[in-house]
């Protein structure tokens, strides 16, 4: 064939080259997902550095340099490649080794150049190191192959023939004579098949390589896909893909039916908003939008957590934790993948815990209003009577009777209000503690008003007013009786507190719409917006005026009622204007 050695060296230096170059960049695109491939771009320059070496520039450098560093450089490529075949199957290659044995061959080529042995022996041990590192390589990836079942062994019998081929040359350099000219770049048949040898092994083991990558990738994601498959099917989690571009579920996991209840099919036919309820889907959608917006300007797959209320089939509801991800698929399309976990449980005993924390915090404010009524409210008049009874019986015998039975009018009022707020606050601790039995029955509205018009004969005479009862005899509320007249007593007894000297107080009563509306009616002061946003509630800070004859108070009354009203299905309002005068009126059922 007579080819000519350089041209066969610039062949492959040009291959190469153009192969390194090729493989370094299309590892980032094409053949990304592959991997070692950039390191196989590397390995095939350094053989191509080797080539120029120890052909290009022959005859410009000495013999030895050329000699001895281009074919190191080749061999350093030949155990580059073993190595990384090696990493490719997941084990841990021996670089110190190979690294070792280039050096010894270094050091005998250069060794070789100065010696007066034939050159033919020259080329055995050349062809001798290389051969060795095909053939382990050709076992590396037998053995791998059958372990992890690959079908591509091309790449192995690529390596075995090389092997074979290097061997035979040593035996053929090694016991056999050969002229000077079948040395290397000289011409003859053996150095004709070298040559073309070199040009197809730095082509073919490209080749057989890339076949490998893709065998190793391909069975992996077959494995990955089986793995995440026998998850998904085996998760109690439930694992989705929301599709946007087709406005579909793409996959849903058989954990579905555990949860919902819906099988895989009716639940990939479902849309995002049914799989939802309307404020779980709407919060969901407020979110996702400017997520998706995101992610279509950077790509980047940030985790987010929603806590959502799932649709089952049963129409009932169930809370889940969604954590999802945006991705696109194979054909750019958006995609949401989630996995929701039912956290019913958790929900309701967070819903649990809060419940029993404000039931805490409301215990807390019972217990510093009760203690504040003690040192308060209910320790300043007790004293301030006692005080009062001291000066009666010093000043007892210089006292007109007349003087006598004022101050005794007096002392009886702050007395009435004592007892009043002492019965409320013993009322009040015992409906605290559910020791108060709770008896609704048929009760005559206008027969408890008159009841409660009794005890506030001394009070009403003492300012001069007049109370009107205007219920009917046809009405009445199906209640607790004592718990109404308790109701009653409160509110007539603010009426009267803060009505002026000779104002009315009216009561009167009406059904509506299957209740009965019960009023009570002042012309007095009026409530300020200020403190009445403060009724009604133990938290708050209570404000309290005093009435028009100085009569002291506490809003307690008013919480009582509202605890009773709401404990017999009703419910209380308050309208009222300064200067005016209030009215009270709360709601209880219609009786018969």
């Amino acid at each position: 064939m007579n080819l000519d050695p350089r041209t066969v060296v610039f062949i492959n230096i040009v291959g190469c080259l153009l192969m390194s170059a090729g493989l370094w960049f299309a590892s980032g695109y094409y053949f990304k997902k592959l991997r070692m491939v950039k390191a196989w771009s590397l390995a095939t320059l350094l053989q191509g550095l080797g080539w120029i070496v120890m052909g290009a520039l022959r005859g410009q450098i000495p013999d030895w340099v050329s000699i001895s560093f281009g074919n190191t450089f080749i061999f350093l490529s030949i155990v580059s490649y073993h190595a990384i075949i090696v990493n490719l199957f997941g084990k841990k290659a021996n670089w110190k080794v190979g690294i070792f044995i280039a050096a010894v061959l270094f050091g005998t080529l250069v060794l070789y150049q100065f010696s007066t042995f034939p050159p033919q022996y020259r080329i055995s041990i050349l062809s001798f190191f290389p051969s060795v590192y095909f053939f382990l390589t050709a076992k590396t990836i037998y053995v791998e192959n059958k372990r992890q079942r690959l079908t591509g062994n091309f790449i192995f019998y690529f390596f075995l023939f090389s092997g074979l081929f290097l061997f035979g040359r040593v035996l053929v350099y090694t016991f056999t004579e050969v002229s000077v000219t079948q040395i290397a770049f000289g011409k003859g048949p053996i150095q004709d098949i070298t040559y073309l040898f070199f040009y197809i092994i730095s082509v073919l083991m490209t080749f057989g390589f890339l076949l490998m990558c893709i065998d190793i990738f391909i069975k992996g994601q077959i494995q990955d896909e089986e793995k995440y498959k026998s998850l998904a099917e085996n998760s109690t989690d439930i694992i989705w893909v929301w599709n946007f571009d087709l406005e579909k579920f793409t996959y849903v996991s058989p954990s579905i039916t555990q949860v919902t209840g819906y099988s895989i099919q009716e639940a990939s036919d479902q849309h995002l908003s049914n799989a939802y309820t309307q404020d779980s889907y709407l919060q969901l959608k407020e979110l996702l939008i400017p997520r998706m917006n995101d992610f279509r300007v950077s790509s980047m797959k940030i985790p987010y957590a929603y806590e959502l209320e799932q649709v089952r089939k049963d129409g009932s509801t169930i809370w889940i934790e969604a954590n999802t991800v945006f991705q696109k698929n194979q054909n750019s399309e958006i995609e949401l993948l989630g996995v929701s976990r039912d956290i019913d449980g958790r929900k309701k005993s967070e819903e649990e815990m809060k419940r029993f924390f404000k039931e805490l915090q409301l215990l807390n404010h019972t217990k510093d209003k009760f203690f504040s009524i003690i040192s308060h409210d209910l320790k300043g008049p007790i004293g301030g009577m006692n005080t009062f009874i001291g000066m009666l019986l010093e000043d007892m015998e210089t006292k007109t009777p007349k003087r006598m039975r004022n101050d005794l009018n007096i002392l009886y009022q702050s007395s009435g209000e004592v007892y009043a707020l002492l019965e409320n606050l013993l009322t009040w601790a015992r409906s605290q503690t559910n020791e108060i039995s709770f008896l609704p029955e048929n009760v005559s509205v206008k027969t408890s008003v008159d009841t409660v018009i009794s005890y506030f004969t001394f009070m009403t005479e003492n300012k001069g007013i007049r109370i009107q009862n205007l219920v009917g005899n046809e009405i009445y509320v199906f209640a607790d009786e004592n718990m109404l007249e308790t109701i009653l007593r409160n509110l007539v007894s603010n009426a009267i507190k803060y009505s002026h000297v000779g104002g009315q107080v009216k009561i009167s009563a009406e059904p509506k719409d299957g209740n009965v509306s019960i009023q009570v009616e002042d012309f007095g002061t009026g409530i300020s917006d200020e403190i009445r946003s403060t009724f009604f509630q133990i938290d708050a800070k209570q404000k309290s005026m005093p009435g028009t004859l100085g009569e002291r108070g506490t809003t307690l009354g008013l919480i009582l009622c509202k605890e009773f009203i709401e404990k017999n299905h009703g419910k209380i309002f308050v309208e009222s204007e300064v200067g005016k005068g209030s009215k009270f009126y709360f709601t209880l059922p219609k009786g018969k």
